[in-house]
């Protein structure tokens, strides 16, 4: 386990992928992309399809439903990546020396906070294959609140998220 005091008095930025432990003071991130791995395996699948059904679809079906499955193979392509890339870039995720903070969307925006000094629980949920992959969802509760206030989802290395919200809760 590496020692968070000295990892904070250290000036470099943030990882490439965003680990708490090469933060300075503040942490930064969004859902990894592993937490998409079926979708991500899915889009990569359906071009071999597509010209699986390009070359041989003739065999199997008519023209104009060749045509067809084509454009359904196209069209399910292109909403799995839409879909791929907006849920990666709609969630961002902030934890600094005052606040915790999620905020949600690209055009209409959600923002939710909690200042670290009323954090009351920290919480990390991980499935079998969320651990398999080493990621997890990283839940905020406050004090004020009845509930789960802030939830970072599919975050990289979730419990050192929480060690270092605690490191930091701690000052």
């Amino acid at each position: 386990m590496k020692d968070y005091k000295y990892l904070a008095s250290n000036n470099s930025g943030p990882s490439s992928d965003g680990s708490p432990e090469e933060l300075n003071e503040s942490y930064t991130a969004r859902p990894a992309w592993r937490r998409q791995w079926w979708r991500i395996a899915l889009a990569a699948l359906l071009p071999a399809v597509f010209v699986l059904a390009l070359f041989w679809g003739e065999r199997y079906f008519s023209a104009p439903n060749l045509r067809a499955a084509q454009v359904v193979i196209v069209a399910v392509f292109v909403y799995l990546v839409v879909g791929i890339l907006y849920r990666h870039y709609v969630w961002r995720f902030r934890m600094d020396a005052d606040n915790v903070e999620s905020q949600e969307g690209l055009i209409a925006r959600k923002v939710r906070s909690i200042r670290l000094r009323d954090l009351r629980n920290i919480n990390v949920n991980q499935t079998l294959a969320q651990r398999l992959l080493g990621i997890g969802n990283v839940e905020f509760s406050s004090s004020a609140g009845s509930g789960v206030e802030v939830v970072f989802f599919g975050v990289s290395r979730p419990m050192r998220v929480k060690a270092l919200a605690q490191r930091l809760q701690g000052r």
